[in-house]
């Protein structure tokens, strides 16, 4: 005569579907850890606030005009060293300009459309990804998101205001270029390493194969 075991079936494992779930959850979680939510597919994003934006926006301008100062330095100290006449003198602060332009919006749509972090979005640890894969944007894109970052501020940065008023945090630039602005965690060789010892301890070990416990059924029918 069989008898049921009311012990073994409290301690009973959960089904397939659960154990998949549960190992599911925690190599998520894991990855999570080791790479930062942008790197691991089916992850909750993470989207960054408008002040954290900011902050790397100021990092972003002093790295400009840094090299900007520091180029047109080079180049007074040449004109004052060559005596050059007024009228050259003129022309070449009117280049000087245009080239400041375009080394300001070079520097954004150079960093969006590589790795979508520049030195201020390294900094404060976030990345510009494509809204709907999540994957750096192309050439295209990014000059879309520079007009977008142009326009936003008219008037009185109303294009910013707007990411205060949906759940993504999504700015008149980041409609414009098809773009979220997500977290993207950097971390030392350390770092990984310990992560990466927590991950490996944090899988989902059932205490028995499907195929042990099939055995062990079968021998419990026996008794």
């Amino acid at each position: 005569m069989t008898t049921a075991d009311p012990e073994r079936q409290t301690l009973a494992p959960e089904t397939p579907s659960e154990l998949d779930t549960a190992t599911n959850r925690a190599q998520v979680e894991a990855a999570v850890r080791l790479r930062g939510s942008a790197a691991v597919k089916g992850a909750p994003q993470r989207y960054v606030g408008l002040v954290t934006r900011l902050l790397g926006f100021v990092v972003d301008v002093l790295v400009v005009n840094i090299v900007a100062a520091f180029s047109w330095a080079v180049v007074a100290l040449t004109m004052s060293a060559l005596n050059v006449p007024d009228s050259v003198d003129t022309a070449i602060v009117g280049i000087m300009g245009i080239l400041y332009l375009i080394w300001a919006g070079g520097y954004f749509v150079a960093f969006w459309s590589s790795t979508g972090q520049t030195p201020g979005a390294r900094a404060l640890e976030f990345r510009v990804v494509d809204a709907e894969d999540g994957k750096p944007i192309k050439l295209g894109r990014a000059l879309l998101r520079l007009a977008g970052m142009l326009l936003g501020a008219l008037p009185f940065f109303a294009g910013y205001i707007l990411g205060l008023f949906n759940a993504r945090c999504r700015c008149l630039l980041d409609l414009f270029g098809g773009t979220v602005v997500i977290d993207a965690p950097v971390y030392t060789v350390a770092d990984r390493r310990r992560m990466a010892r927590e991950a490996a301890t944090s899988q989902y070990n059932p205490r028995h194969s499907a195929a042990e416990q099939r055995v062990k059924s079968d021998r419990d029918d026996t008794v």
